[in-house]
């Protein structure tokens, strides 16, 4: 697959992990940029998407790209602070982005006196996602474990 020609990619602001009540172990991202994008997905229903992951030259930074059946798309960039995320999502993950603050979120928990994050706002939700690890383009000599 040829790369997408990506004008805008929005980097996470910030970051958390977390265990959803079933277990599951999440990554949750914050960017504001995607408010649009949420309340688009939320409105249109649309749940099937495709996505791929890309890196520049440099292979200094990676962005995910998602395109939904209704032509929305985002793209998310990673530069090398955010690699510990991607190293978590070379096993399968749930991912959340939210255009809320992950401290805004925690402090609303607090408030309440719980340590559940409840989103009020429309988020982007994936199932299972997975990063390709970064190793063979970094190291493209040295053979995985």
């Amino acid at each position: 697959m040829q790369s997408p020609i990506v004008t805008r990619a929005h980097a996470p602001e910030q970051s958390a992990t977390g265990r959803l009540g079933d277990g599951r172990e999440i990554v949750i991202l914050y960017i504001k940029e995607f408010a649009d994008q949420c309340q688009a997905l939320q409105d249109s229903g649309c749940s099937r998407y495709r996505y791929a992951w890309f890196h520049n030259e440099e292979k200094n930074n990676y962005i995910l790209h998602v395109k939904w059946e209704d032509e929305t798309q985002i793209a998310v960039r990673f530069t090398p602070q955010h690699f510990s995320l991607l190293a978590l999502l070379i096993e399968p993950k749930d991912v959340i982005i939210t255009p809320v603050p992950i401290t805004d979120l925690i402090k609303e928990a607090e408030a309440r006196g719980d340590d559940h994050l409840l989103f009020s706002t429309p988020i982007i939700t994936f199932s299972k996602m997975v990063f390709e690890d970064p190793r063979p383009y970094l190291y493209p000599d040295q053979a995985l474990d």
